[in-house]
């Protein structure tokens, strides 16, 4: 390495093509780098589905879910199965190893799924796919008051449209019902008629359909031959012939039934701003990049869309996701710039400008360069690859600044230019190494985060491990060489401006040197001589540091609130509620939403409201977290989404929104669950508890001994459970007159199913849609109990007899969605928490520790599992802390490598606690809690303190070995690097201050991780120049009155 310092410092052109390189290699990798909002990951879930319309939950957990189950439950990689059946489907979700082969075990599932024979008859094929993490870039609304059919035709208009527009691969309608074709024949006519509904789709099937036959080689010709008789339209199914009598009179299905060729009678309704709507989704493939799919979208918009748009239609931008994406980045420009600036003026005031400069600019070449490598490795511009350039502002200058100033402080002895840039290059080069060493090994824990959070967070540690690469790279190989024409001794400044900044570098360089040889020198010889009380002071402060964590003074909050554009209320009313009452529910929370903004209006005069959109059937869940959720249209739910200004321009937080709506919502009696959210990530709730025990009675009690116990802690809120009675079923059996007349219980059913559901006759492809035709009953037939118990049966004898004579009919309640784990039911019982009193940690420690335990004594076979952030939390925080032992023994390698000691690596370990302590105290001071990102700057501060602590003892070594004694070596070597240390601090400190300082709304999530670094690498450089110096004298200390004992010879030194 040495070798190759000289040379590239001697060589004019090696060291400026190596430059030109990094920078020209980055640029193009900027500009052609994959963007996306969040890191594109493979969630390794695989999916069975099958659709049975019209079934209960219990029979879709016993005809399809068990089934599935048993077929798959044996297949090797399935670490976790959970299964939903709900009203009309059976899913079935495997959650794989992460060492699995994704296609492989689709495979696998796939063809175990194909071998099952035994689902009902009316059921779908069923569908196995991989749930996969599409990047959604932006949506738009279609929104007026015209038909629902003129509203998803313009929709598919804009899909095709967009579609065809060259950088744009996938498009999607969304929120539309499907089309369908509804035959409804009165139950008199039927009579009339000696038909069953069954009979009559018979009939409709055989009178539509298109048969191939064959083809006629005649003439040198073939010729295809064809039956032609496909139906498509309400007018085609009215002409066909249901019955044919002899006398040539026939009867149309025109004369015996209603046709609607409709929509699907789906529970679903949806409205923006107050009007019917139907929304259009744009996703980014592949390469495709998210700003540039926005822009092609906003120029559609602008240049075909407006122009041509129809009369009560309107269309308007409605997510874009990309705002967030640009916000980040603008946010990093900014900050990034601004503390470029304060870095370059503070170097001024302790170096030559020059030097200043091209220190400043090995920051620019580290971050431009990172791009580039970034494209190799397959890395993309996203908003955790941006949260990681962010968190490397404050930590990629230590490595030019100890080159530098090596150099610099040569050329200050009057060593000639080239020679002091390479030999205050080599001087350094093993504690540089070393030091960005000991800070990658620190973050390659946070690159084995397991779970989807530590999949979403991997490209944060690893944008900073390449900076922190690229960055000593330009260190060692292109700043010497820079530097080497430097001439500092007799230089004389060329501007006013310059000669006022060399006197002023002079007071300072003057100031600094009396501060070294005065208090700083009184300091470090109390610290060498008292080590034990300095020691003392050090584990105090550690020790306080720990109390103000596990005293709850700063709470610990595992992912931050994230500040988005949208906060959502989801509701519930009671089962079997129509969509309609479940509407005018949305409505009533709605106006509480716009109540709540009128109260606290921004300051600015501006509506804090953009836009409202409220669907009822379904429920709006977005981000990472949200990502293959099961998504059912059930006509008791909604959800209200509240779009707020952009962040950069209000003041209040969409979190104060969301309190304040809640507070406005107050209850409705009858809406039964009702919750809001408001952070971009979606992790779950802060409680979650899955539970499951041997028999439905005990894990109802168990599920209310957990909700009372939750509901008794401050700060614990909207706490429910996933239970529902369900609708009201009427249940049937067979009476022994229906045997005696041959009617069997599966004929039975299948003509109810047929009046009240419907009997599907034929599927008809029209353009983009598969209609399905359905024969059932009129509406007014099919609306009321009282029509159940008259419709009537045919026998095999062919006559007709009520349904009531046949059956005995009862009432009964069946679970609207049933959740099984591990082939058994669960139950999840959710609450959120206010941060201000309480956290989600300190809640579920509380229920794993008293509550559950209690609970298991109890409720025989209860079984607990947390479940979302918990769950998270559970797997990523162990997980970091056995990773992190790890680094710590490869960080005690290399340094006990390097030093050849057992000793002094944890001398230089030992400093990496007390950057906690400084992190800790400004956490407490501007009142922030402690959570992941914080972490991240822990771990981004212990490499700055060891690369302090690491300086020192190296320097020290150095001072032994030209024969001082080993205090005033230790003396010495901190006195000598006190300069370059404090401007790692004040640099560190000054980079990271502007998001410090940052008052913009988006950026509150990053600031306890500017905190960590930047107040953190203050104080804690304070603890590092007594602490460091303290701990060397007294292994020295220990070593000399054990060396008699040990019988070893040789010099004495800290080993």
């Amino acid at each position: 390495m040495s070798g190759l310092i000289a040379w590239m410092a001697r060589h004019p052109v090696a060291a400026n093509l190596l430059m030109l390189f990094i920078i020209v290699s980055g640029i193009t990798s900027a500009l052609t780098i994959r963007q996306e909002v969040f890191p594109e990951i493979e969630l390794q879930v695989i999916e069975a589905r099958v659709a049975y319309r019209g079934a209960a939950p219990d029979e879709i957990e016993e005809a399809i879910v068990q089934r599935i189950e048993e077929q798959i439950q044996g297949i090797d990689g399935i670490d976790r199965m959970t299964s939903y059946a709900v009203e009309g489907v059976g899913v079935v979700r495997a959650e794989l190893a992460r060492s699995a082969s994704v296609s492989r075990k689709l495979d696998e599932i796939k063809s175990a799924v194909d071998r099952i024979t035994t689902f009902p008859e009316q059921a779908e094929r069923p569908e196995v796919r991989e749930i996969t993490n599409r990047q959604r870039v932006i949506e738009l609304v279609v929104y007026g008051d015209v038909g629902e059919a003129v509203l998803r035709e313009f929709a598919y208009r804009i899909k095709d449209e967009l579609a065809a527009t060259p950088g744009i691969s996938l498009v999607q309608v969304a929120r539309v019902r499907d089309y369908e074709v509804s035959i409804e024949v009165p139950n008199d006519v039927l009579r009339a008629y000696g038909l069953t509904l069954q009979d009559l789709g018979a009939t409709v099937a055989r009178s539509s359909l298109d048969l191939p036959g064959g083809d006629i080689k005649a003439a040198g010709e073939s010729i295809l031959l064809r039956a032609k008789g496909r139906n498509y339209t309400r007018q085609d199914f009215e002409n066909i012939i249901v019955v044919s009598a002899r006398t040539g009179a026939r009867v149309r299905l025109a004369d015996i039934a209603r046709i609607d060729d409709g929509f699907r009678d789906q529970d679903l309704i949806v409205r923006y701003n107050g009007k019917p709507a139907a929304i259009v989704q744009v996703f980014r493939v592949g390469e495709e990049k998210v700003l540039d799919v926005v822009r092609k979208v906003e120029r559609y918009i602008e240049t075909t869309l407006t122009p041509g748009m129809p009369p009560g239609i309107s269309a308007t931008i409605w997510r874009n996701d990309a705002t967030e994406f640009k916000s980040r980045m603008q946010l990093l420009i900014k900050n990034g710039l601004v503390g470029l600036v304060l870095v370059l003026a503070a170097l001024t005031l302790f170096l030559d400008l020059r030097l200043a400069f091209w220190v400043s600019a090995g920051i620019f070449i580290a971050f431009i360069g990172t791009f580039g490598v970034m494209h190799v490795l397959g890395l993309s511009i996203n908003m955790m690859s941006l949260f990681g350039f962010i968190l490397a502002i404050g930590i990629v200058v230590d490595d030019a600044i100890v080159t530098g100033e090596n150099i610099y402080a040569a050329d200050e002895r009057g060593v000639p230019p080239l020679e002091a840039s390479v030999g205050g290059a080599q001087r350094v080069a093993l504690p540089v190494a070393l030091a960005v060493s000991t800070t990658v090994v620190a973050f390659v824990p946070l690159l084995l985060v397991p779970g989807v959070i530590g999949k979403f967070l991997f490209q944060i540690p690893a944008v900073v491990i390449i900076v922190l690469a690229i960055s000593v790279l330009e260190a060692m190989l292109i700043l010497p060489r820079h530097l080497s024409t430097l001439q500092v001794v007799g230089h004389r400044p060329r501007t006013a401006i310059g000669a006022a900044l060399a006197r002023l570098r002079l007071r300072i360089d003057g100031a600094l040197e009396r501060f070294v040889e005065g208090p700083l020198d009184r300091a470090l010889r109390f610290a060498t001589l008292r080590y034990g009380v300095v020691i003392a002071a050090g584990v105090t402060a550690l020790l306080l540091t720990l109390g103000v964590i596990t005293g709850g003074y700063v709470k610990f909050i595992f992912f931050p609130q994230v500040e988005g554009r949208y906060v959502t209320a989801t509701l519930e009313l009671a089962q079997g509620a129509t969509a309609d009452a479940t509407l005018a529910a949305a409505l009533q929370v709605e106006r509480a939403g716009y109540a709540a903004a009128a109260k606290l209006k921004d300051p600015s005069g501006r509506d804090l409201v953009s836009a409202v959109y409220t669907a009822v059937g379904v429920q709006d869940r977005t981000g990472p977290g949200a990502i293959g959720l099961l998504d059912v249209l059930q006509g008791n739910r909604a959800s209200i989404v509240f779009e707020l200004l952009d962040p950069e321009i209000r003041t209040i937080t969409s979190h104060e929104f969301e309190q304040r709506w809640r507070e406005e919502t107050g209850t409705a009696p009858q809406i039964e669950k009702l919750t809001f959210a408001s952070n971009v990530i979606n992790l779950g709730s802060a409680v979650q508890v899955e539970l499951t025990a041997r028999t439905p009675e005990g894990l109802a009690q168990a599920v209310q001994a957990v909700k009372d116990d939750l509901a008794r802690i401050d700060g614990v809120y909207d706490v429910r459970d996933d239970r529902d009675p369900g609708k009201r079923e009427v249940q049937f059996r067979l009476k022994p007159y229906a045997r005696s007349l041959g009617v069997t219980l599966e004929s039975l059913s299948q003509q109810v199913r047929a009046a009240f559901f419907g009997a599907e006759a034929v599927r008809v492809q029209r353009g983009r849609d598969e209609v399905r035709v359905y024969v059932r009953l009129p509406r007014a037939e099919r609306d009321a109990l009282a029509d159940l118990g008259r419709y009537r049966i045919r026998t095999p004898a062919g006559d007709f007899v009520p349904l009531h004579e046949l059956a005995e009919l009862s009432f009964g309640y069946g679970p609207a969605a049933i959740v099984r784990q591990g082939g058994r039911r669960v139950t999840t019982v959710l609450a959120e928490v206010n941060s201000a009193v309480t956290t989600g940690q300190l809640v579920n420690a509380r229920l794993v520790s008293e509550v559950l335990p209690r609970l298991q004594e109890e409720v025989p076979g209860l079984l607990y599992t947390m479940a979302g952030e918990q769950r998270e939390q559970g797997q990523a925080l162990p997980a970091l802390a056995r990773n992190f032992v790890l680094a710590m023994f490869c960080m005690y390698a290399l340094l006990a490598l390097a030093f050849r000691s057992y000793v002094q690596p944890v001398i230089v370990l030992a400093a990496i606690p007390f950057g906690l302590v400084g992190a800790t105290v400004g956490h407490l001071l501007m009142g922030l809690n402690f959570g992941l990102t914080s972490l991240f700057g822990v771990v981004g501060l212990a490499g700055i303190i060891v690369n302090g602590s690491l300086v020192l003892i190296d320097f020290m070594n150095e001072e032994r070995a030209r024969g001082k004694p080993p205090r005033e070596a230790m003396v010495d070597a901190a006195k000598g690097r006190f300069r370059p240390i404090l401007l790692t601090a004040i640099t560190t400190f000054l980079g990271i201050s502007p998001l410090i300082v940052e008052r913009s709304i988006q950026a509150q999530f990053l600031i306890p991780l500017a905190v960590s670094i930047g107040v953190g690498v203050l104080l804690g450089t304070v603890l590092l120049m007594l602490l460091t110096p303290a701990l060397a004298m007294w292994v020295e200390d220990v070593q000399l009155r054990w060396r008699p004992l040990l019988g070893s010879d040789g010099p004495p030194g800290v080993r």
